[in-house]
């Protein structure tokens, strides 16, 4: 579908920037969301009680094993708690509370067997939205700013591993928000990987989106992908990239409560060859 943009309060200004790692969302989003290769089913439901149960089922792409995860959510005073458990028994607890100080996110999350925890705090003001992470597990504190103004967001993330007293290399991201289109570029590692993106809004039922991306100075790679919103029930989404690689999704609410999805990727230079090419079905039901 096409992307919706941060909307702008009637002085020009926007309630809050995007967070770092949103810059470019519109077109990264159209160019990189549903398109997944596996077998999927995900069954939401809501108890009386309040609890929020989400059970999905994956058949893995790469070598077809089974894979399950059950997933719990409920507030419980000002606190929301959710609880998931996977197919091998591993369990996380995540604690968030968006009340107990205005403007301020805070989040923790927890692995049952001590592998992971993770403490984040989340403040956004009228025009800065600062995010901080603390992973326990591995010693590093995680960093990011945004900023926005008159349509321009710009932002910076680093991280300072305490253990070892180093500070990684900071990333910067720029923004424009027009009136119906999005223009975003970010730098890492000091220009060695560099991503634009670009997400134009046709009409309320296409979106173009582009991207140009250099990784690890072995050249420049180009995608580009559009989405159509066929009916009120139905859509699809199309991208090509410079490897010759073609990929499509089809959505298709099948009843009122129950979506299919099915995605196929077909390389167009190896046409002949086995396993080059991809397909997936996702059944989504929510009661």
């Amino acid at each position: 579908h096409p992307a919706s943009f941060p909307e702008r309060s009637s002085r020009g200004s926007r309630m809050a920037p995007a967070k770092f790692g949103d810059i470019g969302k519109a077109g990264s989003s159209l160019l990189s969301d549903d398109y997944k290769y596996e077998g999927k089913c995900e069954v939401k439901t809501k108890l009386e009680s309040g609890v929020n149960i989400k059970s999905t089922f994956t058949r893995s792409e790469k070598d077809g094993s089974i894979g399950a995860v059950l997933e719990l959510k409920k507030g419980v005073s000002i606190v929301d708690c959710t609880g998931k458990l996977d197919h091998k028994g591993d369990a996380t607890l995540t604690l968030e509370n968006s009340t107990l100080v205005p403007k301020l996110k805070l989040k923790a999350d927890v692995a049952a067997n001590g592998s992971s925890t993770k403490v984040s705090a989340d403040y956004a003001h009228d025009a800065l939205m600062t995010c901080s992470t603390l992973d326990l597990s591995k010693s590093v504190l995680a960093l990011n700013s945004s900023f926005a103004t008159n349509g321009v967001t710009v932002g910076a993330s680093t991280s300072f591993a305490y253990g070892k007293g180093k500070w990684a290399t900071p990333a910067v991201s720029a923004m424009y928000d027009g009136s119906n289109y999005q223009l975003a570029a970010s730098v890492e590692n000091m220009g060695e990987k560099i991503n634009v993106f670009y997400h134009q809004s046709v009409s309320k039922d296409v979106a173009l989106a582009l991207n140009l991306a250099q990784v690890d100075k072995k050249g420049v790679s180009l995608s580009l992908g559009s989405s159509y919103k066929i009916d009120k029930d139905s859509s699809v989404k199309a991208k090509v990239d410079s490897t010759g690689v073609l990929s499509a999704v089809y959505q298709q609410k099948i009843r009122p409560r129950m979506t299919l999805k099915v995605s196929g990727q077909v390389n167009t230079t190896k046409l002949t060859q086995e396993n080059a090419h991809k397909i997936g079905v996702a059944l989504l039901m929510d009661y």
